[in-house]
């Protein structure tokens, strides 16, 4: 029975020894465990942080990161050219590297990596983001139809021998699909052009949620940006290229020489002004093509005479509150002679070239970060 005992005893002591060990190593494994995670959170902080203290440069100046890309310091030493910010005492080493975008494609959009390493005791983290920058011509409106009217309007006339809203892009421009050849807001929009031209009945899209924002927030800032061009007097100059479509804004009475067969880009005519070519009549007249987007923008009327084309769109509307002033009537359309205006893709193409090449935006949008980690340094 004794010797049973001290068995027994002996037993336990020994069991309960080695859960002891069990429960210190555990322990002990659980602590390390807590300090690594703790350190590469630390690092990891520290390289975030660094990245978007980067994108607040390439924002404000988006030639910075040119001063800290991989690509074009290729053989020199990281040291030389990598950016060193000290963040709660822990050196991050950042780089930056361009992907460049499709020579093909205007509208394919930059890419941005940014490449941030940061250690934090024996922990390295390295943190890899991938930005895309969102040009300013998604600000321009999509083109719903040849001609858009998010407003409610005055008078609809007809007056000349012919005229033609076609919502049918040419053949060979690539555009994928076909547009109303009038788009309106309401109802009652819709029942006046009818009732002017009968043959309209069928053709016009009614969609309510149509709005002239943010038109106007577009038209603000093209104003602003420094290089858009305000027309008055008599104008000789181009009203831009296929290659550099051009934004041109119509404040006063502006009569065009004649010299300018075509124009390319965006043209808005604020209220009290007019354009004339040679000797037209009030706003777009004459023997005048015109690639891209038209804005009458609180305009007193929409008047097209003589043999005017164009191709894009042509978009009327109010600013908010315009309409609120009883001294403010809603725009009256008057189209005679020959004019044309015509959806066609490559105008809305001219249009966002012109918008994105007159403000130089910097908004990037993150796409996706990858971390990793290397122990024991």
């Amino acid at each position: 029975m004794g010797r049973a005992m001290l068995i027994i005893c002996a037993g336990a002591l020994l069991a309960t020894g080695i859960m002891n060990i069990s429960t210190m190593r555990q322990g002990k494994a659980i602590t390390e465990n807590t300090v690594n995670y703790a350190d590469f959170i630390m690092a990891k902080n520290a390289a975030q942080t660094a990245i978007q203290m980067a994108m607040q440069e390439i924002n404000a100046d988006s030639s910075w990161a040119d001063l800290y890309d991989e690509l074009q310091h290729q053989g020199q030493d990281p040291d030389e050219f990598a950016w060193k910010p000290v963040i709660d005492g822990r050196e991050v080493t950042l780089f930056t590297r361009y992907i460049d975008k499709d020579p093909d494609d205007y509208f394919s959009e930059d890419r941005i990596r940014l490449i941030s390493n940061a250690v934090h005791n024996d922990i390295s983290v390295e943190v890899n983001s991938l930005y895309l920058m969102q040009p300013f011509s998604a600000l321009v409106p999509d083109f719903d139809g040849a001609l858009q009217l998010p407003t409610d309007i005055g008078e609809f006339s007809l007056d000349g021998t012919a005229h033609g809203i076609n919502g049918t892009p040419p053949a060979g421009h690539g555009c994928s699909e076909t547009k109303p050849p009038v788009a309106v807001k309401s109802e009652e929009t819709k029942q006046k052009i009818e009732a002017e031209d009968p043959e309209m009945d069928g053709e016009i899209s009614v969609d309510s949620s149509l709005s002239y924002e943010p038109t106007d927030e577009l038209i603000e800032r093209l104003y602003n940006s420094g290089n858009s061009i305000k027309v008055d007097g008599d104008y000789s100059s181009q009203l831009g290229t296929a290659q550099q479509p051009g934004v041109f804004f119509i404040d006063g009475n502006v009569k065009l020489t004649g010299q300018q067969s075509e124009g390319y880009g965006i043209m808005v005519i604020r209220s009290g002004g007019s354009m004339e070519y040679e000797d037209g009549s009030l706003s777009v007249a004459g023997n005048f093509e015109f690639n891209g987007l038209i804005i009458f923008e609180n305009a007193f009327d929409f008047d097209g005479r003589g043999t005017p084309t164009i191709n894009g769109s042509v978009l009327i509307g109010n600013t908010p509150g315009y309409l609120d002033d009883p001294e403010n009537d809603p725009i009256d359309i008057s189209l005679g002679g020959n004019i044309e205006i015509n959806y066609d893709c490559l105008g809305e193409k001219y249009a966002k070239m012109a918008a994105a090449d007159a403000v130089k935006q910097n908004k990037y949008t993150r796409v996706v970060t990858t971390e990793g980690a290397n122990y024991g340094l």
